[in-house]
């Protein structure tokens, strides 16, 4: 199972939840029953301040209607829900009822973490062409050295995706030379999340622009190269 800390990116997968309607299925403890709900909303303004220093999402009322007492006392309650043909779980905390017309349902703090089931190894990825907007990966993984990096995406070729190294990050232009292959990298677009073995096959200092000063380096990877096509290309498609 993949592990997603980042909060930023767990408010984004619910948001996609909410977009598509997507049943979501809620798992009380000691409670044989599996009940279907959706997300509705997120609060992160003054009332979700109230309730709790994390932001907050609202689901609508449970599915057989015995959840909806089951849930207000239960010690321990668990949400699945899958995102890219992938299973997803986190634990959740009830709150309280929002009692908010027309969102009536129940408050459940936002988790820390989701866990999301990895592909089989000989399960090749497929989906619609992305969006990426930035992507994860571990060097030095089990060692002291180990960090974890969050690039932004700059651009997406036939060639593969460019990420941009900022000045928080410079500790990579000694840890990535050319052909070093990075492992388990996760790439984040919109409604879809994906991971794969990548390639470093450049390192380019920007010289002009938004970014200069920065670096991009250039990841080559064949589960993903096929379905990034240049904007130029997408534009003549249309």
């Amino acid at each position: 199972m993949l592990t997603l800390r980042d909060n930023e990116k767990i408010i984004t997968i619910f948001k996609h939840l909410i977009s598509l309607k997507k049943e979501i299925q809620i798992l009380i403890a000691d409670e044989k029953t599996e009940f279907s709900s959706r997300i509705i909303k997120i609060n992160q303004d003054d009332l979700a301040s109230s309730i709790s220093q994390r932001s907050v999402i609202i689901i609508d009322r449970l599915y057989p209607e015995k959840g909806n007492a089951l849930i207000q006392s239960a010690s321990k309650v668990t949400m699945n829900f899958s995102i890219s043909e992938r299973l997803c779980r986190c634990s959740i905390t009830y709150l309280g009822i929002s009692s908010d017309t027309p969102h009536f349902g129940f408050f459940l703090k936002i988790p820390e973490t989701v866990e999301i089931e990895e592909n089989r190894d000989n399960e090749r990825v497929s989906y619609a062409v992305p969006d990426f907007v930035s992507a994860e990966f571990t060097l030095g993984k089990g060692t002291k050295d180990e960090k974890v990096y969050d690039l932004n995406v700059m651009d997406c070729s036939i060639r593969g995706l460019g990420l941009i190294i900022t000045e928080d990050n410079f500790d990579l232009l000694e840890r990535l030379k050319i052909e070093t292959q990075i492992r388990d990298m996760i790439f984040f677009a919109p409604r879809s999340m994906v991971k794969v073995n990548g390639l470093v096959k450049h390192i380019t200092k920007i010289e002009e622009g938004e970014f200069k000063g920065s670096y991009q380096i250039g990841i080559e990877s064949d589960d993903i190269i096929d379905s990034c096509n240049p904007k130029e290309e997408q534009t003549a498609k249309t």
